[in-house]
């Protein structure tokens, strides 16, 4: 009689924790939309909307991280265009400062040139001096008419002869030299001229290439602004779909665990051991479940997602966590070393949620595992891939 109601006692105590955990879990149900003053429950989304969504965001986002890359590589393709067109550009102003050196070499040959043209005119003039003179003593001594059988004024003539003779070779020879001097100055000049010239050109058409590639770098400049811009956006938008995906995965396990029918025969062990309690279904509460044998202190795991109802010691099943799964569906873990999990937390499937402790009617460290549905106890066993 007095073991009866001990039974009697646990059970009153379990249910009435499963009580609590049905209030709280109406505590955690779907928010709730106010239309018109009246409060409605927004109907939840089915686990294949679910799935739908999250296969849908995961395109989106592999199409993201695909336009990402492109932005990535255009940016890169623009950088190395930047740094060849830079690089252009030292290249054209160092063909510049070369130019400019010779055009200030051709600045001093002019200089060393026009000194030679003024030397030359000044001997030019003095040659013109001496012609001038020549001419006007060749004039005098044409004039001179020598007296027939005069024997001196023969020899005078001769002798005006022999002069204007040798100022005839003279004059010659500075008009030979002058002539020369004064066509190599002209070529002189004129390959100055030429490539002075040349220069010119050479420097226009620098200064429209720098123009041009100073053009093509404000371009450059504005493209990869507008790039970077863009791949932060692009990443922002990465970011938050990588976080919805997370939440969809989140969530599915969350309504897997909920439609907790749809894992029936799929569930895994909540414990690496082996079956040393199994479900009889009669009155002992202790045979209500599934006992596991295990190693000391091994990982205990959700065998669905959920979220947390009780967490506290009851007295002879040790540590007890409750997760509910959905409206109808509890796991019990029970006689758990250590378990950090706190009321209200959600939990994904095979998550850990403590170790095993002490469990006495397997003399050793184990699990005890209860499957409830409206609080009516049911057998796992059905439920587990292999045991």
């Amino acid at each position: 009689m007095r073991s009866n109601n001990f039974f009697l006692r646990r059970i009153l105590a379990v249910a009435a924790i499963f009580a609590l955990c049905a209030a709280a879990g109406e505590a955690f149900a779907a928010p709730a939309a106010r239309v018109r003053g009246k409060v409605r429950l927004q109907p939840p989304r089915t686990l294949q909307q679910l799935e739908k969504d999250l296969a849908l965001e995961q395109k989106k986002a592999a199409e993201r991280k695909l336009s990402l890359q492109r932005l990535t590589d255009e940016e890169r393709r623009l950088n190395a265009d930047l740094a060849a067109a830079e690089k252009r550009i030292l290249g054209l102003e160092k063909g510049l400062d070369a130019g400019q050196g010779k055009l200030l070499a051709l600045g001093a040959a002019g200089d060393k040139v026009g000194k030679e043209y003024q030397t030359l005119l000044a001997e030019q003039e003095k040659t013109e001096d001496a012609l001038a003179r020549t001419l006007q003593l060749l004039w005098e001594i044409s004039n001179r008419r020598p007296l027939a059988g005069t024997g001196e004024e023969r020899a005078a003539a001769e002798r005006d002869l022999a002069v204007s003779g040798e100022l005839y070779v003279a004059l010659e020879k500075y008009r030979r030299k002058l002539d020369q001097q004064e066509t190599r100055l002209a070529g002189i000049v004129g390959r100055g001229n030429k490539l002075s010239q040349e220069m010119r050109q050479r420097l226009n058409r620098v200064n429209e290439e720098k123009a041009r590639l100073l053009k093509a770098r404000l371009a450059y400049d504005k493209r990869l602004g507008e790039i970077r811009r863009v791949r932060v956006d692009a990443e922002t938008e990465l970011n938050a779909a990588i976080k919805l995906i997370s939440s969809l995965n989140f969530e599915i396990s969350q309504r897997q665990g909920g439609d907790l029918t749809a894992l029936k025969g799929r569930l895994q062990k909540p414990v690496n051991g082996k079956v040393g309690i199994r479900f009889a279904g009669g009155g002992d509460l202790a045979s209500r479940g599934i006992g596991f044998t295990s190693s000391d202190k091994a990982e205990v795991w959700a065998v669905a997602g959920g979220k947390v109802v009780h967490n506290d010691v009851l007295r002879g099943f040790g540590t007890v966590l409750i997760v509910q799964h959905g409206e109808d569906y509890y796991t019990l873990y029970a006689y758990l070393g250590s378990c950090p999990l706190k009321v209200g937390q959600e939990v994904r499937g095979r998550q850990k949620v403590g170790t095993a402790g002490y469990y006495p009617a397997l003399k050793g460290p184990g699990l005890y595992f209860e499957l409830r549905f409206r609080q009516k106890a049911i057998n796992p066993e059905q439920w587990f891939a292999a045991l």
